[in-house]
């Protein structure tokens, strides 16, 4: 756990989150033992902005734990949630818990961060998870608790092994800039205590520095960059945090790769990175990390579920003004835009995705059939995109852009970056800001060489919006599967390609991964 500027163990301002739906142990996967749960969700906050996804994420860590047959599970949601209520349901379940046991304490809701001048004059940096009652003075201030506080009861329970599971941030600003219509909650509120030596600071003070070898059987996931916010997004059809509908999926055994009926670290950060920077088009990058290596979680139910059938998922859309001139194939309009997957505002002709993303800019001059033939493929190549992100076997390669995940500008050189664990063939492609599939990796793909980085530079031009570099591997060459993106090359046929690709592949392990360049004509990044 890392130390802040005042020398104090703190946690890090990021979303962490670790759930448990059985037994940690280091070493070879013990059988599951006793599992109990403090699990907290708070939205409704009586004096800061209200959120709309932390109940949701916890309840789905409480219906986890509950079918991993918890044996204790405290469910504390909105006004609940006071501190002595948190601190006296973890006490009492403290003392339930033994060794070989597993003890989770689950926070979802704001987070803030103080930095105050105490009386001896140093400064102090407090992080800190804000409760519903929580205000900036009075006895309203009170209900908050510190970062190091969480630190002490993670290192206290001295027998079972804690979790400590939090969808939150202290503060910070966003990767790229975001529309607004499409601006879901953001975990990070403001702190300006009128009084900065009040009851709670003075008890942070008291307990003094957290050991941090006392730490050694925990695994907490940082799900941010320190000065990034965590947002809200649709997901499944409600507002989640991305973190939380991750690990509820991890748990399910979708994270199990080998199908050993454990995640192990490398299981678990492979995972968590590959979902949660999809969800949130890289606005969010997690990193695990555990107090040892040999960390494992032992599952009940074994490998990864199955991608199903091999149909083009339907994403929701809502229109806040104008209509398209047609209506969009493999779409649901939803009247609420929390839980859109994109927004297509008919007024600015701009398609907009759930993360606030401007995604696509159509030109004023093109006529209605033009203008839904492009918003069509750019429909469907997002179909595509969550369609591979179901059929993958791996995420492998790692692709990247040299310069970070900010707003290019028109003229500007970007460098993309993909390498590869092991030797592969992969086959490159753009896909455009309205689906159009360009081939990149020529008539016979090109060879990668497990650690070595290939490299190639672009340079941003019209039209803005954004592109998508899709890199597909498999271990040998494949011309049916070159074939197949050929066939697409210069189309928007998003969809269609989704159905060839999996019937090509049918059932074959492949890798792929993507990154998005976003671009503009002036630049409105963060």
């Amino acid at each position: 756990m890392p130390s802040s500027a005042s020398g104090t163990a703190r946690l890090r301002c990021v979303s962490l989150c670790a759930a448990l739906s059985c037994c940690i142990a280091g070493g070879s996967p013990a059988a599951p033992a006793g599992v109990y749960g403090l699990v907290v969700g708070i939205d409704g906050y009586e004096h800061l902005n209200p959120l709309n996804g932390a109940v949701n994420d916890a309840r789905d860590v409480r219906d986890a734990l509950e079918g991993m047959a918890a044996r204790d599970v405290r469910l504390l949601l909105d006004g609940e949630a006071t501190r002595e209520a948190v601190f006296r349901n973890w006490e009492e379940l403290a003392r339930m818990a033994g060794a070989g046991d597993v003890l989770v304490f689950h926070f979802a809701g704001h987070g803030g961060r103080q930095v105050a001048t105490l009386r001896d004059g140093h400064e102090a940096k407090d992080n800190m998870f804000l409760l519903a009652g929580f205000r900036n003075a009075g006895e309203g201030a009170l209900q908050r608790i510190v970062d190091n506080e969480i630190g002490h009861m993670l290192a206290s329970e001295e027998e079972a092994t804690v979790v400590f599971v939090a969808d939150s941030c202290f503060a910070g600003g966003m990767v790229r800039s975001m529309d607004d219509r499409l601006r879901g909650g953001v975990r990070a509120a403001g702190v300006h205590l009128a009084d900065a030596d009040d009851a709670v600071s003075e008890r942070v003070r008291a307990l003094g520095e957290v050991d941090e070898s006392r730490l050694g059987r925990v695994i907490w996931i940082y799900g941010q960059d320190e000065n990034k916010v965590t947002q809200e997004i649709p997901i499944d059809g409600q507002v989640r945090g991305a973190l939380s509908h991750v690990f509820s999926r991890a748990l399910r055994g979708e994270a199990d790769a080998d199908g050993d009926g454990s995640l192990d670290v490398r299981e678990l950060k492979r995972f968590v990175n590959r979902g949660v920077s999809r969800l949130t088009e890289r606005r969010q990058r997690p990193h695990v990390n555990a107090g040892s290596g040999d960390l494992s979680i032992r599952l009940d139910t074994r490998g990864a579920a199955g991608a199903g059938g091999v149909d083009v998922p339907a994403l929701r859309i809502h229109y806040p003004d104008a209509r398209p001139p047609v209506g969009l194939e493999g779409t649901t309009e939803v009247r609420d835009a929390r839980l859109a997957d994109l927004l297509y505002s008919g007024m600015d002709r701009k398609l907009v995705y759930r993360t606030g993303d401007t995604v696509a800019e159509f030109d004023a001059d093109d006529a209605a059939r033009e203008l839904s033939l492009k918003l069509q493929g750019a429909v469907d190549k997002w179909r595509l995109l969550e369609m591979l992100a179901g059929l993958a076997s791996s995420d492998d390669p790692q692709v990247d852009l040299a310069g970070g995940d900010g707003v290019y500008t028109g003229g500007e050189q970007v460098e993309f970056r993909i390498l590869s664990a092991s030797d592969r063939t992969a086959l490159l492609f753009n896909l455009a800001y309205d689906g159009t599939v360009q081939v990149l990796s020529g008539s016979g793909g090109i060879r990668l060489r497990a650690g070595r980085p290939l490299n190639f530079r672009a340079r941003v031009q019209e039209p803005f919006g954004a592109d998508h570099l899709v890199a597909i591997t498999t271990g040998d060459a494949s011309p049916a599967l070159l074939g197949t993106i050929l066939e697409a090359d210069g189309t928007r046929q998003g969809a269609e390609l989704a159905r060839a690709l999996a019937a090509t592949l049918d059932g074959a392990a492949f890798g792929a991964n993507w990154v998005g360049l976003f671009t503009s004509s002036g630049g409105d990044g963060e």
